[in-house]
Protein backbone atom coordinates (compact mmCIF):
# COMPACT_ATOMS: atom_id res chain seq x y z
CA UNK A 1 0.00 0.00 0.00
CA UNK A 2 1.41 3.43 -0.53
CA UNK A 3 0.26 6.04 1.26
CA UNK A 4 0.72 9.97 0.98
CA UNK A 5 0.49 12.29 3.56
CA UNK A 6 -0.56 15.75 2.78
CA UNK A 7 1.18 19.56 4.71
CA UNK A 8 -0.28 22.50 3.25
CA UNK A 9 1.61 25.03 5.13
CA UNK A 10 0.57 28.98 5.84
CA UNK A 11 1.47 31.41 2.88
CA UNK A 12 3.01 33.73 5.37
CA UNK A 13 5.23 31.32 7.42
CA UNK A 14 9.26 31.04 6.97
CA UNK A 15 9.26 27.12 7.43
CA UNK A 16 8.18 25.11 3.74
CA UNK A 17 6.88 22.02 5.88
CA UNK A 18 4.79 21.26 8.89
CA UNK A 19 5.69 18.39 11.37
CA UNK A 20 2.42 17.01 11.93
CA UNK A 21 2.65 14.11 8.91
CA UNK A 22 6.44 14.10 9.24
CA UNK A 23 5.74 12.60 12.86
CA UNK A 24 2.76 10.08 11.72
CA UNK A 25 5.28 8.58 8.78
CA UNK A 26 7.68 8.36 11.67
CA UNK A 27 5.59 6.56 14.19
CA UNK A 28 3.93 4.48 11.27
CA UNK A 29 7.08 2.98 9.57
CA UNK A 30 8.08 2.17 13.43
CA UNK A 31 5.16 0.37 14.15
CA UNK A 32 3.68 -0.80 11.19
CA UNK A 33 4.41 -4.73 10.97
CA UNK A 34 3.60 -5.73 7.04
CA UNK A 35 6.27 -4.92 4.80
CA UNK A 36 4.44 -3.38 2.17
CA UNK A 37 3.58 0.27 3.39
CA UNK A 38 5.53 3.16 1.54
CA UNK A 39 4.52 6.31 3.62
CA UNK A 40 5.47 9.69 1.40
CA UNK A 41 5.03 13.18 3.18
CA UNK A 42 4.44 15.87 0.54
CA UNK A 43 4.37 19.83 1.62
CA UNK A 44 2.97 22.18 0.00
CA UNK A 45 1.91 26.12 0.27
CA UNK A 46 -1.29 27.39 1.06
CA UNK A 47 -0.91 29.10 -2.45
CA UNK A 48 -1.15 26.24 -4.34
CA UNK A 49 -4.53 26.22 -6.75
CA UNK A 50 -6.69 23.07 -6.13
CA UNK A 51 -6.56 22.18 -9.58
CA UNK A 52 -2.77 21.90 -9.49
CA UNK A 53 -2.46 20.25 -5.59
CA UNK A 54 -5.46 17.61 -6.95
CA UNK A 55 -3.12 16.93 -10.21
CA UNK A 56 0.11 16.42 -8.31
CA UNK A 57 -1.39 13.88 -5.59
CA UNK A 58 -2.64 12.38 -8.76
CA UNK A 59 0.24 11.72 -10.38
CA UNK A 60 1.57 9.87 -7.25
CA UNK A 61 -0.81 6.97 -7.44
CA UNK A 62 -0.94 6.68 -3.85
CA UNK A 63 -3.78 3.88 -2.42
CA UNK A 64 -4.56 6.46 0.51
CA UNK A 65 -4.10 10.70 0.70
CA UNK A 66 -3.95 11.61 4.29
CA UNK A 67 -4.35 15.87 4.79
CA UNK A 68 -3.54 17.69 8.04
CA UNK A 69 -6.23 19.73 8.49
CA UNK A 70 -5.97 22.99 9.55
CA UNK A 71 -7.77 26.93 9.66
CA UNK A 72 -5.76 27.75 6.78
CA UNK A 73 -5.91 25.25 4.39
CA UNK A 74 -9.18 22.88 5.38
CA UNK A 75 -11.50 24.55 2.41
CA UNK A 76 -8.93 23.64 0.16
CA UNK A 77 -8.14 20.44 0.97
CA UNK A 78 -11.77 19.64 0.78
CA UNK A 79 -11.77 21.47 -2.76
CA UNK A 80 -8.72 19.06 -3.95
CA UNK A 81 -10.43 16.21 -2.13
CA UNK A 82 -13.77 16.99 -4.06
CA UNK A 83 -12.02 17.05 -7.62
CA UNK A 84 -9.65 13.78 -6.95
CA UNK A 85 -12.98 11.33 -5.99
CA UNK A 86 -14.66 12.97 -9.61
CA UNK A 87 -11.43 12.26 -11.69
CA UNK A 88 -9.75 8.87 -10.01
CA UNK A 89 -11.42 6.42 -8.28
CA UNK A 90 -10.03 3.93 -5.82
CA UNK A 91 -8.09 6.43 -3.76
CA UNK A 92 -8.80 6.64 -0.18
CA UNK A 93 -9.04 9.69 1.29
CA UNK A 94 -8.28 10.45 5.51
CA UNK A 95 -8.63 13.73 6.72
CA UNK A 96 -7.40 14.67 10.71
CA UNK A 97 -5.77 17.36 12.33
CA UNK A 98 -7.17 20.33 14.88
CA UNK A 99 -9.81 21.20 12.27
CA UNK A 100 -11.73 17.74 12.58
CA UNK A 101 -14.01 16.85 14.95
CA UNK A 102 -17.39 15.41 15.25
CA UNK A 103 -19.03 18.48 14.66
CA UNK A 104 -16.74 19.95 11.86
CA UNK A 105 -17.67 16.77 10.08
CA UNK A 106 -21.25 16.79 10.34
CA UNK A 107 -20.98 20.47 9.21
CA UNK A 108 -19.42 19.30 5.76
CA UNK A 109 -20.51 18.80 2.35
CA UNK A 110 -20.88 15.73 1.63
CA UNK A 111 -20.19 16.04 -1.94
CA UNK A 112 -16.74 17.32 -0.19
CA UNK A 113 -16.25 14.32 2.57
CA UNK A 114 -13.38 12.31 3.00
CA UNK A 115 -13.52 8.44 3.61
CA UNK A 116 -12.34 8.65 6.88
CA UNK A 117 -11.82 11.39 9.74
CA UNK A 118 -9.45 10.52 12.51
CA UNK A 119 -10.53 12.91 15.99
CA UNK A 120 -7.60 13.92 18.23
CA UNK A 121 -4.42 12.59 18.36
CA UNK A 122 -3.39 10.64 14.77
CA UNK A 123 -0.40 8.19 15.61
CA UNK A 124 -1.93 5.90 16.72
CA UNK A 125 -5.27 5.50 15.24
CA UNK A 126 -3.96 5.98 12.10
CA UNK A 127 -1.85 3.10 12.37
CA UNK A 128 -4.98 1.10 13.51
CA UNK A 129 -6.87 2.59 10.49
CA UNK A 130 -4.45 1.65 7.93
CA UNK A 131 -4.38 -1.72 9.66
CA UNK A 132 -8.59 -1.75 9.53
CA UNK A 133 -8.20 -1.02 5.74
CA UNK A 134 -5.32 -3.66 5.06
CA UNK A 135 -7.46 -6.43 6.80
CA UNK A 136 -10.55 -5.32 5.49
CA UNK A 137 -9.13 -6.03 1.87
CA UNK A 138 -7.84 -9.35 3.21
CA UNK A 139 -11.34 -10.19 4.03
CA UNK A 140 -11.27 -10.31 7.84
CA UNK A 141 -14.18 -8.56 9.59
CA UNK A 142 -12.44 -6.38 12.42
CA UNK A 143 -14.27 -3.03 13.72
CA UNK A 144 -13.53 0.19 12.84
CA UNK A 145 -11.15 1.83 14.85
CA UNK A 146 -11.66 4.22 18.30
CA UNK A 147 -11.09 7.57 17.38
CA UNK A 148 -11.82 7.19 13.03
CA UNK A 149 -15.29 8.51 11.65
CA UNK A 150 -17.24 7.50 8.47
CA UNK A 151 -20.34 8.02 6.90
CA UNK A 152 -22.58 5.22 6.28
CA UNK A 153 -25.71 6.39 4.48
CA UNK A 154 -26.66 9.41 5.84
CA UNK A 155 -25.35 7.85 9.60
CA UNK A 156 -21.79 9.28 10.52
CA UNK A 157 -20.58 6.21 12.69
CA UNK A 158 -18.16 6.86 15.55
CA UNK A 159 -16.66 5.42 18.53
CA UNK A 160 -14.45 7.21 20.80
CA UNK A 161 -14.85 5.24 23.96
CA UNK A 162 -11.99 6.99 25.97
CA UNK A 163 -8.50 7.59 24.88
CA UNK A 164 -7.46 4.01 24.83
CA UNK A 165 -5.91 4.90 21.20
CA UNK A 166 -4.08 8.29 22.72
CA UNK A 167 -0.55 7.73 23.13
CA UNK A 168 0.50 8.52 26.96
CA UNK A 169 4.06 7.51 27.13
CA UNK A 170 5.21 10.42 24.58
CA UNK A 171 8.84 8.86 24.08
CA UNK A 172 6.68 6.03 22.06
CA UNK A 173 6.82 8.69 19.29
CA UNK A 174 9.97 8.21 17.15
CA UNK A 175 12.11 11.43 16.95
CA UNK A 176 11.31 13.31 13.01
CA UNK A 177 14.62 14.64 13.72
CA UNK A 178 16.73 11.58 15.00
CA UNK A 179 15.20 9.28 12.98
CA UNK A 180 15.87 11.36 10.15
CA UNK A 181 12.17 10.87 9.00
CA UNK A 182 12.41 14.28 7.79
CA UNK A 183 15.03 15.52 5.14
CA UNK A 184 17.35 17.71 6.34
CA UNK A 185 16.95 19.93 3.50
CA UNK A 186 13.58 20.84 4.86
CA UNK A 187 14.81 22.64 7.97
CA UNK A 188 19.06 22.90 8.16
CA UNK A 189 20.02 26.27 9.07
CA UNK A 190 16.28 26.99 8.60
CA UNK A 191 13.04 27.66 11.14
CA UNK A 192 12.26 24.22 12.74
CA UNK A 193 9.49 23.38 14.99
CA UNK A 194 9.62 21.25 18.32
CA UNK A 195 7.18 19.49 20.47
CA UNK A 196 8.32 18.83 24.19
CA UNK A 197 5.00 18.39 25.70
CA UNK A 198 1.05 17.86 24.38
CA UNK A 199 -1.90 19.72 26.42
CA UNK A 200 -2.70 22.34 28.05
CA UNK A 201 -3.75 22.87 31.88
CA UNK A 202 -6.86 25.49 30.70
CA UNK A 203 -9.82 25.03 28.93
CA UNK A 204 -10.46 28.00 26.81
CA UNK A 205 -13.92 27.90 25.10
CA UNK A 206 -12.66 29.14 21.90
CA UNK A 207 -9.93 26.46 21.54
CA UNK A 208 -10.11 22.53 20.34
CA UNK A 209 -6.48 22.22 21.81
CA UNK A 210 -7.72 20.66 24.89
CA UNK A 211 -10.68 18.70 23.91
CA UNK A 212 -8.75 15.34 22.97
CA UNK A 213 -6.34 15.75 25.80
CA UNK A 214 -7.15 15.10 29.27
CA UNK A 215 -3.77 15.73 30.92
CA UNK A 216 -0.54 17.42 29.83
CA UNK A 217 1.98 15.21 28.65
CA UNK A 218 5.52 15.26 28.58
CA UNK A 219 8.69 13.70 26.22
CA UNK A 220 11.15 13.10 28.46
CA UNK A 221 13.65 15.45 29.18
CA UNK A 222 16.76 13.44 27.68
CA UNK A 223 15.08 13.42 24.24
CA UNK A 224 14.39 17.27 24.41
CA UNK A 225 17.74 17.64 24.62
CA UNK A 226 19.29 15.16 22.24
CA UNK A 227 16.67 16.89 19.68
CA UNK A 228 17.78 20.42 20.39
CA UNK A 229 21.72 19.03 20.29
CA UNK A 230 20.85 17.60 16.82
CA UNK A 231 18.78 20.98 15.69
CA UNK A 232 21.55 23.35 17.14
CA UNK A 233 24.91 21.74 17.09
CA UNK A 234 24.24 19.96 14.08
CA UNK A 235 22.15 20.94 11.44
CA UNK A 236 22.44 24.84 13.08
CA UNK A 237 19.03 26.08 12.91
CA UNK A 238 17.96 29.45 12.14
CA UNK A 239 14.76 29.76 14.24
CA UNK A 240 13.14 26.80 16.44
CA UNK A 241 9.55 27.48 17.77
CA UNK A 242 8.38 25.04 20.58
CA UNK A 243 4.87 24.31 20.00
CA UNK A 244 4.06 23.37 23.89
CA UNK A 245 0.68 25.09 24.79
CA UNK A 246 2.49 26.31 27.75
CA UNK A 247 6.23 26.11 27.66
CA UNK A 248 6.42 26.73 31.50
CA UNK A 249 3.96 23.97 32.80
CA UNK A 250 6.27 22.44 34.87
CA UNK A 251 8.62 25.45 35.65
CA UNK A 252 11.09 23.08 36.84
CA UNK A 253 11.47 21.02 33.80
CA UNK A 254 11.42 23.67 31.98
CA UNK A 255 14.37 25.27 33.66
CA UNK A 256 16.46 22.35 33.50
CA UNK A 257 15.57 22.82 29.21
CA UNK A 258 16.53 26.82 29.41
CA UNK A 259 19.85 25.60 31.19
CA UNK A 260 21.18 22.75 28.56
CA UNK A 261 20.27 25.85 26.12
CA UNK A 262 22.76 28.00 28.10
CA UNK A 263 25.12 25.39 28.01
CA UNK A 264 24.93 25.16 24.12
CA UNK A 265 25.50 28.54 24.20
CA UNK A 266 28.90 28.57 26.02
CA UNK A 267 29.80 25.75 23.74
CA UNK A 268 32.24 27.25 20.99
CA UNK A 269 31.40 28.05 17.83
CA UNK A 270 27.69 27.24 18.57
CA UNK A 271 25.36 30.24 18.06
CA UNK A 272 21.59 29.71 19.47
CA UNK A 273 18.72 30.35 16.78
CA UNK A 274 15.69 32.70 17.10
CA UNK A 275 13.62 30.47 19.88
CA UNK A 276 10.07 31.30 20.49
CA UNK A 277 8.07 29.90 23.29
CA UNK A 278 4.72 30.58 24.66
CA UNK A 279 3.61 30.63 28.46
CA UNK A 280 1.10 32.48 30.93
CA UNK A 281 2.50 35.72 32.97
CA UNK A 282 1.69 34.05 36.24
CA UNK A 283 3.69 30.35 35.78
CA UNK A 284 7.09 31.85 35.82
CA UNK A 285 8.70 33.29 38.41
CA UNK A 286 12.52 35.58 38.46
CA UNK A 287 15.09 32.68 38.38
CA UNK A 288 13.35 31.23 34.70
CA UNK A 289 13.11 35.40 33.36
CA UNK A 290 16.87 35.93 34.26
CA UNK A 291 17.63 32.42 32.95
CA UNK A 292 16.00 33.70 29.49
CA UNK A 293 17.93 37.02 30.38
CA UNK A 294 20.88 35.05 30.02
CA UNK A 295 20.48 33.70 26.75
CA UNK A 296 20.51 36.70 25.01
CA UNK A 297 23.35 37.96 23.25
CA UNK A 298 23.88 41.62 24.40
CA UNK A 299 23.39 42.54 27.90
CA UNK A 300 21.09 45.39 27.07
CA UNK A 301 18.73 45.36 23.90
CA UNK A 302 16.68 48.67 22.98
CA UNK A 303 16.64 48.21 18.76
CA UNK A 304 13.93 50.56 18.53
CA UNK A 305 15.73 53.56 19.42
CA UNK A 306 18.41 52.15 17.32
CA UNK A 307 17.24 51.66 13.78
CA UNK A 308 15.81 54.07 11.12
CA UNK A 309 11.98 53.32 10.22
CA UNK A 310 11.67 51.27 6.90
CA UNK A 311 8.70 50.93 4.73
CA UNK A 312 8.35 46.92 5.69
CA UNK A 313 7.91 45.19 8.89
CA UNK A 314 11.14 45.35 10.54
CA UNK A 315 9.72 42.85 13.67
CA UNK A 316 11.71 39.76 13.41
CA UNK A 317 14.71 40.97 11.58
CA UNK A 318 15.53 43.76 12.93
CA UNK A 319 13.85 44.81 16.40
CA UNK A 320 14.34 41.76 17.84
CA UNK A 321 18.45 41.01 16.67
CA UNK A 322 20.22 39.22 20.17
CA UNK A 323 17.37 38.32 22.29
CA UNK A 324 17.19 35.01 21.18
CA UNK A 325 13.92 34.08 22.60
CA UNK A 326 10.34 35.74 22.34
CA UNK A 327 8.30 34.98 25.00
CA UNK A 328 4.90 34.78 23.62
CA UNK A 329 1.96 35.85 26.44
CA UNK A 330 -1.54 35.33 25.80
CA UNK A 331 -3.48 38.20 27.76
CA UNK A 332 -6.40 38.12 25.83
CA UNK A 333 -8.41 40.73 27.40
CA UNK A 334 -8.18 42.52 30.53
CA UNK A 335 -12.47 42.88 30.47
CA UNK A 336 -13.38 39.95 33.29
CA UNK A 337 -16.24 39.46 32.16
CA UNK A 338 -15.37 38.70 28.59
CA UNK A 339 -12.43 36.23 30.08
CA UNK A 340 -15.05 34.54 31.91
CA UNK A 341 -17.34 34.23 29.21
CA UNK A 342 -14.57 32.24 27.36
CA UNK A 343 -13.20 30.18 30.27
CA UNK A 344 -10.01 32.50 31.00
CA UNK A 345 -9.23 33.32 34.59
CA UNK A 346 -8.82 36.94 35.02
CA UNK A 347 -5.76 39.38 34.39
CA UNK A 348 -4.32 39.64 37.82
CA UNK A 349 -3.43 43.31 37.99
CA UNK A 350 -1.13 43.16 40.47
CA UNK A 351 0.72 40.16 39.46
CA UNK A 352 0.81 41.30 35.99
CA UNK A 353 2.31 44.95 36.72
CA UNK A 354 5.25 42.72 38.77
CA UNK A 355 5.97 40.61 35.84
CA UNK A 356 6.44 42.97 33.25
CA UNK A 357 8.51 45.13 35.20
CA UNK A 358 10.60 41.81 36.05
CA UNK A 359 10.91 41.26 32.15
CA UNK A 360 11.64 44.91 31.28
CA UNK A 361 14.30 45.22 34.58
CA UNK A 362 15.74 42.25 32.83
CA UNK A 363 15.00 43.29 29.34
CA UNK A 364 13.86 40.29 27.99
CA UNK A 365 11.36 40.43 25.12
CA UNK A 366 7.54 39.76 25.22
CA UNK A 367 4.70 39.24 22.43
CA UNK A 368 1.69 40.09 24.23
CA UNK A 369 -1.41 38.53 22.73
CA UNK A 370 -4.92 39.51 22.59
CA UNK A 371 -7.73 39.25 20.99
CA UNK A 372 -10.37 41.45 19.51
CA UNK A 373 -14.45 40.48 19.45
CA UNK A 374 -14.86 38.41 22.82
CA UNK A 375 -18.73 38.38 23.96
CA UNK A 376 -19.05 41.25 26.46
CA UNK A 377 -16.44 42.91 25.24
CA UNK A 378 -17.06 46.57 23.80
CA UNK A 379 -15.21 49.09 21.90
CA UNK A 380 -14.51 50.87 25.54
CA UNK A 381 -13.27 47.94 27.11
CA UNK A 382 -10.70 46.49 24.15
CA UNK A 383 -9.21 50.18 24.40
CA UNK A 384 -9.16 50.56 27.93
CA UNK A 385 -6.86 46.93 27.73
CA UNK A 386 -4.66 48.53 25.24
CA UNK A 387 -4.35 51.61 26.96
CA UNK A 388 -3.16 49.69 30.47
CA UNK A 389 -0.58 47.30 28.26
CA UNK A 390 0.86 50.46 26.42
CA UNK A 391 2.69 51.85 29.23
CA UNK A 392 5.33 48.70 29.77
CA UNK A 393 6.38 48.96 26.02
CA UNK A 394 7.60 52.13 26.24
CA UNK A 395 11.49 51.69 26.02
CA UNK A 396 11.06 47.90 25.33
CA UNK A 397 11.52 46.06 21.75
CA UNK A 398 7.93 44.14 22.77
CA UNK A 399 5.91 43.30 20.63
CA UNK A 400 1.98 43.81 19.98
CA UNK A 401 0.07 40.97 18.64
CA UNK A 402 -3.63 41.51 17.82
CA UNK A 403 -5.93 38.85 16.33
CA UNK A 404 -9.91 39.10 15.41
CA UNK A 405 -12.05 35.66 17.04
CA UNK A 406 -12.51 32.76 15.55
CA UNK A 407 -15.22 30.59 16.08
CA UNK A 408 -13.45 27.39 15.66
CA UNK A 409 -15.78 24.02 14.52
CA UNK A 410 -16.07 21.88 17.63
CA UNK A 411 -15.09 24.47 20.41
CA UNK A 412 -17.51 25.07 22.88
CA UNK A 413 -17.74 28.85 22.03
CA UNK A 414 -19.51 27.20 18.47
CA UNK A 415 -21.88 25.74 20.84
CA UNK A 416 -22.46 29.08 22.91
CA UNK A 417 -22.56 31.06 19.83
CA UNK A 418 -26.19 32.01 19.25
CA UNK A 419 -26.03 33.08 23.40
CA UNK A 420 -23.74 35.40 23.05
CA UNK A 421 -25.30 36.27 19.52
CA UNK A 422 -21.90 36.10 18.00
CA UNK A 423 -21.99 36.14 13.84
CA UNK A 424 -19.12 34.81 12.09
CA UNK A 425 -17.95 33.22 8.88
CA UNK A 426 -19.01 29.68 8.22
CA UNK A 427 -15.47 29.12 6.11
CA UNK A 428 -12.30 29.26 7.35
CA UNK A 429 -11.22 30.96 8.84
CA UNK A 430 -14.03 31.30 10.71
CA UNK A 431 -13.59 34.95 11.93
CA UNK A 432 -16.50 36.77 13.91
CA UNK A 433 -18.33 40.21 12.68
CA UNK A 434 -20.33 41.05 15.42
CA UNK A 435 -20.93 39.46 19.10
CA UNK A 436 -23.76 40.77 21.76
CA UNK A 437 -21.49 43.36 22.72
CA UNK A 438 -19.93 44.67 18.94
CA UNK A 439 -21.57 45.90 16.45
CA UNK A 440 -20.05 45.06 12.65
CA UNK A 441 -19.46 48.70 12.56
CA UNK A 442 -17.67 48.94 16.17
CA UNK A 443 -15.47 45.84 14.95
CA UNK A 444 -14.47 47.33 11.50
CA UNK A 445 -13.63 50.54 13.37
CA UNK A 446 -11.30 48.29 15.89
CA UNK A 447 -9.63 46.62 13.23
CA UNK A 448 -8.44 49.34 11.36
CA UNK A 449 -7.33 51.76 14.69
CA UNK A 450 -5.30 48.38 15.76
CA UNK A 451 -4.40 48.22 12.43
CA UNK A 452 -2.29 51.50 12.83
CA UNK A 453 -1.61 51.32 16.22
CA UNK A 454 0.15 47.82 15.12
CA UNK A 455 1.73 50.00 12.57
CA UNK A 456 3.32 52.82 14.68
CA UNK A 457 4.08 50.52 17.71
CA UNK A 458 5.74 47.77 15.98
CA UNK A 459 8.50 49.92 14.52
CA UNK A 460 11.20 51.87 15.28
CA UNK A 461 8.56 54.70 15.32
CA UNK A 462 7.58 53.71 18.74
CA UNK A 463 9.73 56.17 20.88
CA UNK A 464 8.22 59.07 18.94
CA UNK A 465 4.54 57.41 18.96
CA UNK A 466 4.65 58.21 22.77
CA UNK A 467 6.14 61.12 22.93
CA UNK A 468 3.62 62.26 20.55
CA UNK A 469 0.92 60.49 22.68
CA UNK A 470 2.12 61.98 26.03
CA UNK A 471 2.15 65.48 23.91
CA UNK A 472 -1.46 65.43 22.45
CA UNK A 473 -2.66 64.53 26.82
CA UNK A 474 -5.14 62.31 24.51
CA UNK A 475 -6.21 59.02 25.74
CA UNK A 476 -5.43 56.26 22.98
CA UNK A 477 -8.59 55.97 21.51
CA UNK A 478 -8.53 59.82 20.62
CA UNK A 479 -5.09 59.47 20.10
CA UNK A 480 -4.65 56.75 17.05
CA UNK A 481 -8.34 57.79 16.02
CA UNK A 482 -6.78 61.41 14.81
CA UNK A 483 -3.76 59.11 13.13
CA UNK A 484 -6.37 57.29 11.03
CA UNK A 485 -8.37 60.37 10.24
CA UNK A 486 -5.50 62.31 9.01
CA UNK A 487 -4.33 59.10 7.09
CA UNK A 488 -8.19 58.83 5.52
CA UNK A 489 -8.18 62.72 4.61
CA UNK A 490 -4.80 62.01 2.65
CA UNK A 491 -5.65 61.08 -0.66
CA UNK A 492 -2.46 59.49 -1.51
CA UNK A 493 -3.93 56.46 1.04
CA UNK A 494 -7.51 55.97 -1.20
CA UNK A 495 -6.93 52.71 -2.37
CA UNK A 496 -5.23 50.91 1.14
CA UNK A 497 -6.75 48.44 2.28
CA UNK A 498 -6.87 50.41 5.39
CA UNK A 499 -8.90 52.80 3.92
CA UNK A 500 -11.06 51.20 1.77
CA UNK A 501 -11.44 47.18 2.97
CA UNK A 502 -14.03 46.34 5.71
CA UNK A 503 -12.29 43.61 7.64
CA UNK A 504 -8.97 43.83 7.86
CA UNK A 505 -6.58 40.84 9.18
CA UNK A 506 -3.15 40.81 11.41
CA UNK A 507 -1.51 39.67 8.26
CA UNK A 508 -2.32 42.82 6.33
CA UNK A 509 -0.91 44.86 9.36
CA UNK A 510 2.09 42.76 10.09
CA UNK A 511 3.07 43.42 6.66
CA UNK A 512 1.80 45.10 3.51
CA UNK A 513 0.68 48.25 6.00
CA UNK A 514 4.32 49.37 6.24
CA UNK A 515 4.22 49.43 2.16
CA UNK A 516 0.90 50.97 2.07
CA UNK A 517 1.46 53.79 4.73
CA UNK A 518 5.22 54.72 4.98
CA UNK A 519 7.02 55.36 7.53
CA UNK A 520 8.44 59.23 6.31
CA UNK A 521 4.42 59.85 6.46
CA UNK A 522 3.81 58.81 10.17
CA UNK A 523 6.66 59.97 11.23
CA UNK A 524 6.10 64.01 10.03
CA UNK A 525 2.42 63.49 11.30
CA UNK A 526 3.79 62.05 15.06
CA UNK A 527 6.77 65.19 15.09
CA UNK A 528 3.58 67.35 14.29
CA UNK A 529 1.73 66.37 17.36
CA UNK A 530 4.84 67.11 19.40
Amino acid sequence: MKAVLVNIYPRETVARNLLSCYVLKAYLDKYWEVNNLDVEVLNFSEKIQIEELSKKLIERKADLIGYSGYIWNIEKILGVIKIIKGKKEGIIHVLGGPEISTQRILSMPRSLSADFYIVGEGEKKLLNLINYIHSRKKGSNIELPRGVAYWEKDNLKYCEEGCADNIEDLDEIPSVYISKTIDDNLYERQQVFLETQRGCKYKCKYCVYHKFLSSIKYYSKERVMQELDRLIIDKQVAALRITDAIFTSDLERTKEIVKHLLELKQKGGVRLPWIYWEFDYNSVDEEFIRLTASLKYREKILNTNELLPLDRAQLYSDMLKDYTVINSIGIESFCERALRAVGRRRIDLKKFDIFMKTVNAYNIVVKMDLILGLPFETLESYFEGLELILPYFRNTDHVLNIHLLQVLPGSELEELSGEYKIKYSQRAPHTVFSTNSLTEEDINLALKLSAVLSRVVNSPLRSLFFEAWKSSGKNLTAMIERIYGEICASQKFDTTPLVQTKILYDSYWNDLIYQDIPSEFIDNLLKSYC
